[in-house]
């Protein structure tokens, strides 16, 4: 209102006790409801911090003393047999550390701090180039240099190496700013390309080594999970946390361990956290992601293996997670719009990013037509394929449409475009 503008535009110190109260009571009337919603997740939030346990203890990193232990190379591992005396550095190989990086207290010798200095120096040739070759694989599939574990002199030659230099430079001037750099890479025209194999592009780059084509990679283990559960829904973005033991088969269970085992399944939200969160074991890798190509984590892994299954395909189909998912999209589909045409085109757009085709459309009509004609003499088992594992249907959804769009939504997350990025 006018009179309110008026009031809002004079100085606080030159307002009257009368504006101020009108000032407030506009406030309370129309501006403080909106915000309860805001103050109920304040408070929930305040709530969760007050029962956080503090640490027992608190690790404190702190310099060693002038009179530190002298350390010995031992010859043969005994420690009767000393060697010459060893100091910190790195390595000789590598770009040697100034003295302008020491820290004044430390004595003329490297310290944690010196070391972090080297790592970020402009000087140093290796830093910005790992890591920026790193980012540039994680969006294209393949780096700058391919063997992104080894830049020595076993590793391969950078295919573009005046690129990764000038990349490298960015990373240093924008301060080794994560979102800048990708933001960088991916508004670039060499990123947005069209990932379409023509006769002549393969001709010319089969590897697509010179980036004749835009990047068409399929999504890491752990991603292809999460997309399934982001797409219906179920996905958990809560942060932070104990390891969660997230739904297997079982038959992977009594295979590693026999009849008894002690992975117990997370229920509520931690069945759908991030697949970073899942309990992992080297005896009995989690099965669907061991089964997308994520290591073992016996040596650390730079450069993943690259595999295209038909148990893959299998995984999507069957695996308890993906089946949840598609019970989720089934819902959210159903629930989204009355008519089955608007139902089937949500569940793809929702998953594919895009409307279906005419073809395609047709497709997803046919096949659920079919499963609804099968289901309608089978009530039961069309309750349970839309309800088992992810819990009773919500008031209103009829369970043999329900069953039927379980299953296209089934077909929709197990289509290569689903978790392959072109």
């Amino acid at each position: 209102p006018s009179m309110l503008l008026d009031i809002v535009e004079t100085k606080v110190s030159d307002r009257t006790a009368g504006q101020a109260a009108d000032l407030a009571a506009y406030f309370r009337r129309t501006i403080a409801p909106s915000l309860d919603a805001t103050r109920k997740l304040l408070a929930k939030a305040e709530k969760q911090l007050s029962e956080m346990k503090p640490a027992t203890s608190v690790p404190i990193f702190r310099e060693l003393a002038n009179n530190r232990r002298v350390t010995h190379l031992q010859y043969r591992g005994s420690y009767l047999d000393k060697g010459p005396e060893v100091t910190e550095g790195v390595p000789a190989a590598l770009y040697p550390m100034k003295d302008s990086l020491l820290t004044v207290d430390s004595g003329g010798r490297p310290n944690r701090l010196a070391l972090a200095r080297w790592l970020v120096d402009s000087d140093n040739p290796l830093t910005a180039r790992v890591l920026m070759n790193r980012y540039w694989e994680s969006l294209f599939g393949r780096g700058i240099v391919v063997t992104s574990e080894e830049f020595g002199s076993q590793g391969e030659l950078p295919t573009h190496p005046d690129l990764l230099d000038w990349l490298a430079v960015e990373a240093i001037e924008n301060h080794w700013d994560r979102k800048a750099l990708i933001k960088l890479i991916v508004t670039s025209a060499t990123y947005r390309q069209s990932s379409k194999v023509t006769a002549e592009s393969f001709a010319l780059d089969s590897d697509n080594r010179w980036l004749a084509r835009g990047p068409r990679v399929r999504l890491s283990a752990e991603a292809v999970r999460d997309q399934a559960l982001a797409v219906s829904g179920l996905l958990s973005r809560r942060m932070y946390g104990p390891p969660v033991k997230p739904p297997q088969p079982n038959s992977g269970l009594n295979a590693a361990f026999g009849s008894s085992t002690d992975w117990q399944t997370s229920t509520g939200e931690d069945r759908y956290r991030r697949a970073i969160y899942t309990t992992w074991r080297r005896s009995n890798p989690y099965p669907s992601m061991a089964t997308f190509d994520a290591p073992n984590r016996e040596v650390c892994t730079i450069r993943r293996n690259r595999t295209n299954t038909p148990l893959q395909s299998l995984v999507t189909l069957n695996d308890p997670v993906f089946v949840e998912a598609a019970q989720a999209l089934a819902r959210l589909a159903l629930s989204h719009a009355d008519a089955t045409d608007d139902q089937l085109a949500y569940a793809f757009q929702k998953c594919l990013l895009r409307l279906p085709a005419d073809h395609e459309r047709q497709a997803l009509r046919d096949l659920y037509e079919d499963v609804v004609n099968q289901l309608k003499d089978q009530p039961e088992e069309a309750k349970r394929l839309a309800s088992d594992p992810l819990g009773e249907l919500p008031e209103g959804l009829d369970p043999i449409d329900a069953g039927a769009m379980t299953v296209v939504g089934n077909v929709i997350l197990n289509l290569d475009e689903m978790f392959l990025k072109r």
